[in-house]
């Protein structure tokens, strides 16, 4: 009875009669995909971090009224921290300063805070808590502490609580007999927003007219008041600059412009230059396998001299011997790299886990998410059969060529 012999039997056959060399060749590129994926997984993760750690920065500038640098004697109005939120203050403006500043040539984001009061919460903190109204839509200051983004942005009698609020999400929290949700937790800041509550500009103003809620000398708030206006420069515009440009189109006088401490320009810009260095790391990795799978290509062709020799022997074309070995270093490549990528995905997941992956890191990693991780999968797949493709382009070449007589005695 004649069979015909198809490429995958010839591969199957051949994975069979020597497993130790197909599973030795399997692992090594494993070891490649693996690297490829493990560089790319944690370029992410740290892209994520390096994001977050970005974005935790606050604003670049705070806009107030000139009244607030009375709470910054002694530091001097270039000398405030990382601005995350305004300090608490009575004195305010009209939020239709926002439509002025967002003009401004520079300004990339704005955002305003309410400052609604301080008060002592039994229950909810030891410590006073201060209550400040946001804009949800526009916030890029505060959520980015979020412990877990919000499903949905904050809704009416919804707030975010800082670290040392009490209370899970979706819990309940008493203000001055007003119930409302926590809809979303802050990390720690080692500040005074880990004792904060933050609700919606309408919740905080409907907040603000309940009676007992601001101090009797305290200014009344109406709607539309604001305490402060937060701004996020464009990339590589100075911030000098554009502060001057933003006092410059109000009346003199009328508004302070507040840098954030001038230490912390460098850091954000070694942050930023971070992703750029992980990703020429990655370039190397992918480059210095190419040799490596090149040669291991090289090895099981000249392995398999003797099965090709037959072959040819018989009949086979150049054309069927080329398309045998490029077949047959793919499925290695394919086996190998599938292999390499679920044992890392294992692995990480394990690290985060136990939480050994942030202390060997030394930084708080963000695993990606489960779409991003398909993605990272198969490119490294991609990636591991394309360069084996290519790497054994030249041993299949040299092998079709081979004459079946040397072939066989091993003279090739």
């Amino acid at each position: 009875m004649k069979q015909q012999m198809n490429y995958l039997t010839f591969i199957m056959a051949g994975i069979r009669n020597k497993p130790g060399r197909n599973l030795a060749t399997a692992f090594c590129f494993a070891f490649i995909a693996a690297n490829i994926f493990s560089g790319q997984y944690l370029l992410a993760g740290a892209i994520g971090s390096v994001g977050q750690g970005v974005s935790r920065m606050g604003a670049d500038i705070i806009v107030a009224p000139p009244e607030y640098t009375v709470f910054l004697r002694g530091a001097g109005p270039d000398n405030t921290f990382a601005i995350v939120k305004t300090l608490p203050s009575d004195w305010r403006m009209k939020n239709n300063s926002m439509d002025r500043i967002g003009k401004v040539q520079g300004v990339s984001l704005i955002s305003p805070q309410l400052y609604v009061s301080t008060m002592n919460i039994s229950g909810v903190s030891s410590s006073p808590v201060d209550i400040f109204g946001i804009d949800p839509l526009t916030d890029f200051t505060i959520q980015p502490w979020l412990q877990k983004p919000l499903d949905n942005p904050l809704r009416p009698g919804e707030v975010i609580a800082g670290h040392l609020i009490p209370g899970d999400v979706s819990s309940k929290v008493e203000v001055s007999n007003h119930i409302y949700t926590i809809a979303g937790r802050l990390d720690p800041t080692q500040s005074a927003v880990d004792t904060t509550i933050f609700m919606s500009m309408d919740d905080a103003y409907a907040l603000a007219a309940t009676k007992g809620i601001a101090p009797p000398s305290a200014p009344r708030i109406s709607p539309g008041d604001i305490n402060a206006v937060l701004v996020r420069i464009t990339p590589g515009e100075d911030p000098d600059v554009v502060g001057a440009r933003i006092r410059r189109s109000f009346p003199p006088s009328q508004v302070a412009v507040i840098g954030r401490h001038f230490t912390l320009d460098p850091v954000s810009q070694d942050i930023q230059g971070l992703p750029g260095l992980l990703n020429s790391i990655s370039v190397i990795i992918v480059v210095a396998a190419f040799p490596l799978i090149a040669l291991i290509a090289a090895m099981v062709a000249h392995e398999r001299q003797r099965e090709i020799g037959l072959l040819k022997s018989m009949g086979a074309k150049r054309n069927v011997i080329f398309g045998l070995v490029i077949a047959e270093s793919l499925s290695l490549a394919a086996i190998g790299g599938i292999a390499g990528v679920i044992v890392s995905v294992i692995t990480f997941t394990l690290l985060n886990t136990t939480g050994m992956l942030n202390s060997a890191l030394q930084v708080s990693f963000r695993m990606p998410s489960a779409v991003d991780t398909c993605l990272m999968a198969g490119t490294a797949l991609l990636v591991v059969i394309a360069i084996g493709s290519i790497a054994s382009l030249y041993p299949a070449y040299t092998c079709s060529r081979l004459n079946p007589y040397d072939a066989i005695r091993g003279n090739g």
